[in-house]
């Protein structure tokens, strides 16, 4: 079950980059609503309450109740589709939301946390994981906070791939079920095989 957030916004009748500074600098950050049935709108935001809820979630792609100072529907379900941060300090600079119904497909960037004791890493490999998170497609009420990876049957030389990912019903990948997510590379496992097989033929050519 998806977690939603509750937030609150206010119409903006001002546009451009000179009213988007002016807001920053009163604490608010701009931001444009857009899907649904209504046309397209900004609004602005609260500085430190869409830092702290972005700094509480898993994934900027966060599902929110919108309730709105000056619409006339209150409480519509959006998720942040993107979120702009200044270059120098990461603070939010804008925001866009993306208003959804129940029934529609969407598409978020989730965290893959991957579980388990790897046996090629007990071995001496090093485990590299090379996507710290996946597009997933599913309906609003389904977006998970994260999904999982169990790796503990990943030897070395081994690759874990998209496919194998542990999918909450209802929520599937993005990308092919053959992309690599992560591999364990054969560093030492491969220094001490080399050492060892080194040693053997030595001994074999002081023999001749």
């Amino acid at each position: 079950m998806a977690t939603i957030h509750p937030l609150t916004a206010a119409k903006r009748e001002s546009s451009g980059s000179a009213a988007a500074k002016k807001l920053r600098r009163t604490g608010r950050v701009p931001a444009v609503v857009y899907g649904g049935k209504q046309d397209n709108y900004g609004v602005d935001l609260d500085a430190v309450s869409i830092r702290d809820l972005l700094a509480s979630s898993a994934s900027e792609n966060v599902l929110v109740r919108l309730d709105i100072d000056g619409a006339r529907e209150q409480g519509k379900l959006a998720l942040i589709q993107d979120v702009q941060h200044h270059p120098l300090t990461s603070a939010v600079t804008h925001v866009d939301f993306r208003v959804v119904n129940d029934d529609d497909l969407i598409t978020a960037s989730v965290p893959l946390e991957l579980i388990g004791d790897s046996v090629g890493v007990k071995a001496g490999g090093l485990l590299d994981q090379q996507l710290l998170s996946l597009e997933v497609r599913c309906k609003p009420g389904d977006l998970p906070d994260k999904v999982q990876g169990d790796i503990s049957n990943l030897g070395v030389g081994g690759a874990f791939h998209v496919g194998e990912v542990t999918w909450p019903e209802g929520v599937g990948p993005v990308l092919g079920e053959d992309v690599v997510v992560a591999i364990v590379a054969e560093v030492r496992a491969l220094k001490a095989a080399a050492a060892a097989g080194g040693g053997d033929d030595s001994a074999d050519a002081s023999e001749e």
